[in-house]
């Protein structure tokens, strides 16, 4: 085996170097240290646990520390160090100091920052989700060459954190987060496509939405946690062709007498309870206008309607739509959308 020879001067060079390198490692570790243990000092004068002295550094070493006068021995000072000890400045004494303030402050500064962390990760996240549905950051668009005078007449926005996406106009087919098909679970679309067959839309051009009315999943009846991120479906109340125009007179009368005197309310409550009874086929929508008409009527009326109008049935009908007697719309379901509370 062949050796190599080294020769002093080359072992010199290597061992100052090596020296070198160890001092500031040893330096850039103390400076950390020591900024560390400044900014817990300075905590604990915040919370009032060190008072009636100064912050000091020590020039040989770098380390710092706080120096006040003895409580019991005004004559004598006391170091105080990050450490958690103290020691008296003629040596005659030492021990340890506590500050449950401390303590506590550095706790919260401790799940301030987990929390911190934990927002920027969720607004990461959905940042990423945007993107993939085509929005793009500012930085992406400059990368591709996008002429950024006119990013305000060419592209629609969206600020997420402190971070604003762009994407081109007239591209917006996304009124609900997820409502890319391909992301739904089987039974959001099995729930979708039952309006889909009714002549609603997930995603209208923009066009068409100047014709149409605005549903979410909680006015279609959907269970609270069927789309978690919610769903907003579009339906042209002029064309729903499906819908049994029966059904929708029998709510219209509802909406159109809003009057929520007896003789009224009695009408009102038969007609809702009789469409939810036949699983009428009408728009949410009007579902929820006539239901708070309904509902009104409960409230104004409920045990009080006496003998001559038939209360104890009419109390019955809203029983039913209450959830309160047997038979009546679910809570979260396909018919939630006829309960009354």
């Amino acid at each position: 085996m062949k050796k190599f020879i080294v020769e002093d001067s080359e072992k010199k060079s290597i061992l100052d170097m090596h020296k070198s390198l160890m001092k500031e490692q040893t330096s850039n570790s103390s400076a950390t240290n020591s900024d560390s243990d400044l900014q817990k000092l300075r905590n604990a004068v915040s919370v009032g646990c060190l008072s009636n002295g100064s912050l000091k550094r020590r020039q040989s070493t770098g380390e710092v520390f706080y120096r006040k006068p003895s409580v019991q021995q005004p004559s004598k000072q006391v170091d105080f160090y990050a450490n958690m000890t103290y020691k008296f400045t003629d040596g005659s004494k030492s021990g340890k100091w506590v500050c449950p303030e401390l303590d506590r402050l550095e706790a919260s500064q401790v799940a301030a920052q987990q929390t911190a962390q934990q927002t920027a990760a969720d607004i990461e996240s959905k940042i990423a989700t945007e993107v993939k549905k085509g929005w793009k950051k500012l930085e992406t668009l400059r990368q591709e060459g996008v002429d950024l005078n006119t990013l305000d007449r060419v592209y629609d926005t969206q600020v997420i954190g402190n971070v604003t996406l762009y994407r081109p106009k007239g591209q917006s087919t996304t009124f609900t987060p997820n409502t890319s098909t391909s992301q739904f679970n089987q039974e959001q679309l099995d729930f979708i496509q039952k309006f889909e067959n009714l002549g609603y839309k997930l995603n209208p051009t923009r066009i068409e939405q100047s014709t149409m009315v605005k549903v979410t999943d909680k006015e279609l009846g959907a269970p609270s946690d069927l789309f978690p991120n919610g769903l907003t479906m579009f339906y042209n109340p002029n064309q729903q062709s499906d819908i049994r125009r029966s059904d929708a007179t029998v709510l219209g009368d509802i909406l159109d007498n809003q009057d929520i005197n007896k003789a009224a309310c009695k009408k009102n409550i038969e007609d809702f309870y009789e469409s939810f009874r036949r699983k009428a086929v009408v728009d949410p929508a009007t579902v929820n206008k006539a239901k708070t008409i309904v509902q009104a009527c409960k409230g104004q009326y409920y045990g009080r309607w006496g003998v001559s109008l038939g209360g104890k049935r009419l109390d019955n009908y809203l029983d039913i739509l209450s959830g309160d007697a047997a038979g009546g719309p679910t809570s979260y379901g396909s018919d939630a959308i006829w309960r009354l509370t």
